[in-house]
């Protein structure tokens, strides 16, 4: 069962350090999970730095985060996956990495069988790379595996930064395959500068522009908001991937 699950932000605001111009401010939002929110913007509008405000990976300078349960005050569970995983996993032994994450969650049952479960769902088997190094993996590999060590551990909220980066036409069907059954019990949230995944799998949009969030709502509420839309480019972003879908289909052929 899909627990409710609430996102109360309040005056937040983050910046990298005093002498930095990127600033990242949201007012006041209410937002209640529902299905999967996927969150938009060009490169540099503040994504990845709202996406770990969220997570807690980072403090904001000011400003509230707070999540809530049936009304009730929660610290519930998020698990982040990286917009790059290979910058953490390059370097790691994969069995090694595999015994801390269990050593870790020692109160959570079955997290080693989840494991592999979600990793044979991602084309991955544990046996075969446990020996491995993140060096013998591919960039591919590596994202799949960071994704299903994510999904193992059953967050209350799984917040995805750039899942498909990295991912052929199997991984992305599989990704897709996935995420549709772990969201019948658990929130999803996918951070991306690709409009055509966000629509594809997401209800519900936040898009941001330059550190501010300047639209929440679905499909429909946007398209009546053509400014918006021409100011993010999403209209010159549909055409070059409805063509880039069409040389890759004839490619095929």
């Amino acid at each position: 069962m899909l627990n409710d699950l609430m996102v109360n932000i309040r005056n937040l605001e983050y910046t990298f350090n005093q002498t930095s111009m990127f600033c990242l401010q949201i007012k006041n939002l209410e937002y209640s999970f529902n299905g999967v929110l996927g969150m938009y913007g060009l490169s540099g509008s503040g994504k990845t730095t709202f996406s770990k405000l969220l997570a807690g990976i980072i403090k904001p300078v000011s400003g509230l985060v707070s999540f809530l349960t049936n009304g009730q005050p929660t610290f519930p569970k998020i698990m982040y996956s990286p917009q790059f995983p290979e910058k953490i996993l390059l370097g790691v032994h994969i069995g090694e990495t595999v015994q801390q994450i269990l050593s870790h969650n020692t109160m959570s049952t079955g997290v080693f069988d989840s494991i592999c479960t979600y990793l044979d769902k991602f084309s991955l088997d544990f046996d075969v790379i446990k020996n491995k190094s993140g060096f013998e993996l591919s960039g591919g590999e590596l994202r799949r595996l960071a994704i299903a060590l994510c999904l193992a551990l059953s967050p209350e909220l799984l917040i995805l930064d750039e899942p498909t980066i990295g991912l052929g036409r199997r991984g992305k069907t599989q990704l897709y395959r996935v995420l549709e059954e772990f969201q019948q019990k658990h929130h999803i949230m996918i951070v991306s500068h690709d409009f055509n995944l966000i629509r594809k799998i997401s209800g519900h949009y936040w898009i941001l522009d330059r550190g501010s969030l300047i639209f929440s709502g679905d499909l429909q509420a946007l398209e009546h908001r053509q400014d918006i839309v021409n100011r993010v480019g999403i209209n010159a972003l549909e055409h070059y991937l409805a063509a880039t879908i069409k040389t890759e289909e004839q490619r095929t052929l």
